[in-house]
């Protein structure tokens, strides 16, 4: 499975993104296996107030990798996506997962323009 967290698109548009993005990577890499449709699942409940807007759990993110792991997340992106990933894994989403891949895409410079929202 395939699962997102979305940082602008609505959830239906994003997956049918994600999904199409899975099927070229999967050609250009060589897997030949079948990556169907309803095996990518988006969530757009962690956008907040719109697009590059901080959320609460946004900065709780950040603040956590940075502290916990020195890994930089960026506010807009990998920060929001994050901040999915933990609520999920808080409320059960992925029990009896035996691994999780977070692909960190970079980003990282655009904190210092929010800087006032980390102090």
């Amino acid at each position: 499975p395939i699962t997102g967290i979305n940082v602008s698109r609505p959830k239906d548009l994003q997956e049918k993104v994600v999904h199409d993005l899975a099927l070229l990577t999967a050609e250009k890499v060589g897997v030949e296996q079948q990556i169907p449709r309803d095996s990518v699942t988006c969530f757009d409940n962690y956008v907040g107030p719109g697009y590059s807007l901080p959320t609460d759990g946004m900065i709780e993110a950040v603040k956590l990798l940075a502290t916990t792991e020195a890994i930089l997340l960026d506010p807009v992106y990998s920060g929001k996506t994050m901040a999915g990933c933990i609520d999920l894994v808080r409320n059960g989403y992925f029990e009896g997962c035996k691994n999780i891949l977070f692909l960190h895409t970079g980003g990282s410079p655009a904190l210092y323009a929010y800087l006032d929202t980390f102090r």
